[in-house]
């Protein structure tokens, strides 16, 4: 029976390939192009030969055992038994071949579909596509370790992404609706820059009512008013009942968004309930602004925090990572990546204005408001900051394994000090206390690193000096 080998064993055996791919030259390289139907790979001796150029895969049971027979026959002629397989995620097509790679112990990996999209114009330095031409270019990218790792989750973490999954598109369906009333219905009930009289919003459903722009005082909206009219005087024409296919489509549409949020609290009770028993829904539930259905979009999204091995790695997953462009003596304005995955910042962005309701989190969005006096767009950076500032506390609180403390980050007499002492920074790195690191920094077989930190440690004491 096929056995699946479990994350951990799987995430350490992928950093493992991470470091050789590019220069080990015993393996067996696979790169398939998912489809529909008929998947189509190519076979490769790593940086030797290509021995399969294209090779057909029907997408059915029999058509995978076929496909595993011809990689042991090539294994048999090569002499070589490790195998790597690249797949380009497409939908859900790629999930049956990759389990069933997996289970004959064989290392699936991914390759970012934007990653493979400017890298295929390389190959030939033409804009065609074509199944075979994308299986090629798998290989190639496999080969240079252009790859990600593929999670296979739990059943409890695979449930909880399911239902996030499920919560988005339910998102998405409710946002289609308010769109369509806003911009399809409501003009078609008055003047889209004037606010519709009371009379007129309490005919309209229960539903679409809490939709209507809330009207401004009297006075104020002065583009509301046409050249002296009265603003009652705007609307008397639609004084009375709805036209009926109006008034229909209106009921329609109320009926929809009644159902539609139906759907989004049912699916968000039971997105609480799986991800209740998770250990690290209670210590993401103590971070401020973290709600019940953010705690549970973080835990689906981020997966196991042991995937990763350093902040940045999440960082650049929730998108939240700082790019820049650069060309000679002009330099661009630095902003956010907004890559990876954009539920995942969503969810940070919903948890900084909540935690902005607090007074303290409140004080640090005023001060991030104050350095961007000028800037039309301060109080979404502002929020985005401390989106950013909310991701390290999730990293710093998921790792622990501990509640979130307040005062631990906050730098003044309750938190850490601001500037550790040099036994507590060397003890967070893991170096030996006292003055034992500086010995093994000058070994005695004097390597250029030696020599470089050794005057670096120098040159810290002389400026030290000067400035006391």
């Amino acid at each position: 029976m096929p056995i699946i080998r479990s994350n951990a064993i799987r995430i350490k055996r992928f950093r493992e390939l991470k470091e050789t791919l590019r220069t080990s030259r015993d393996r067996l390289l696979v790169g398939i192009d998912i489809a529909k139907a008929q998947h189509v790979a190519q076979v490769r001796l790593a940086h030797t030969r290509i021995l399969d150029k294209q090779l057909g895969i029907p997408n059915t049971w029999d058509g995978f055992a076929a496909f595993w027979a011809h990689l042991e026959a090539r294994q048999r002629e090569t002499g070589i038994t490790e195998l790597v397989c690249a797949v380009e995620p497409t939908g859900t097509y790629h999930e049956a071949l990759a389990q069933f790679l997996e289970g004959h112990a064989v290392d699936v990996v991914l390759v970012s579909n934007h990653v493979a999209a400017l890298n295929r114009r390389t190959l030939d330095g033409t804009w065609g596509k074509s199944d075979p031409k994308d299986a090629h270019n798998l290989c190639d990218l496999l080969e240079r370790g252009h790859v990600l790792f593929y999670s296979r989750p739990a059943a409890p973490l695979a449930a909880l992404r399911r239902l996030v999954r499920l919560l988005r598109h339910a998102r998405t369906d409710l946002a289609a609706c308010k769109a369509r009333f806003r911009n399809t219905l409501l003009p078609a009930l008055g003047p889209a820059g004037a606010p519709l009289p009371a009379t007129l919003v309490a005919a309209l459903p229960a539903p679409l009512q809490r939709l209507c722009p809330i009207p401004a005082a009297a006075g104020a909206p002065r583009r509301c008013r046409a050249r002296g009219t009265p603003p009652e005087a705007l609307h008397a024409p639609q004084a009375g009942l709805l036209p009926p296919a109006l008034a229909f489509e209106l009921t329609d549409l109320a009926a929809r968004v009644t159902a539609v949020q139906a759907r989004i609290a049912t699916i968000a009770t039971e997105l609480v309930r799986i991800a209740g028993p998770f250990p690290a829904y209670a210590w993401l539930r103590s971070i401020p602004g973290v709600g019940p259905t953010v705690a549970a979009i973080l835990l689906a999204e981020v997966g196991d925090i042991a995937w990763y091995t350093k902040f940045s790695q999440l960082r650049k997953l929730a998108g939240l990572d700082i790019i820049g462009v650069a060309s000679g003596q002009w330099t661009g304005t630095a902003r956010i990546s907004k890559c990876g995955r954009p539920l995942l910042r969503w969810a940070l962005y919903q948890a900084a204005l909540g935690a902005a309701r607090t007074p303290a989190w409140r004080a640090r969005r005023e001060t991030m408001l104050a350095k961007r006096q000028g800037d039309r767009f301060a109080f979404l950076k502002a929020n985005i900051e401390v989106a950013a500032k909310l991701l390290r506390i999730v990293w710093g609180v998921w790792r622990s394994g501990q509640p979130y403390d307040p005062g631990r980050g906050a730098g003044g007499p309750a938190g850490r000090p601001a500037i550790a002492s040099p036994a507590a920074r060397a003890g967070r790195r893991g170096a030996p206390p006292s003055g034992q690191g500086q010995a093994e920094i000058v070994d005695s077989r004097g390597s250029q690193a030696g020599r470089v930190s050794a005057r670096q440690a120098v040159s810290r004491q002389k400026g030290t000096r000067g400035r006391a």
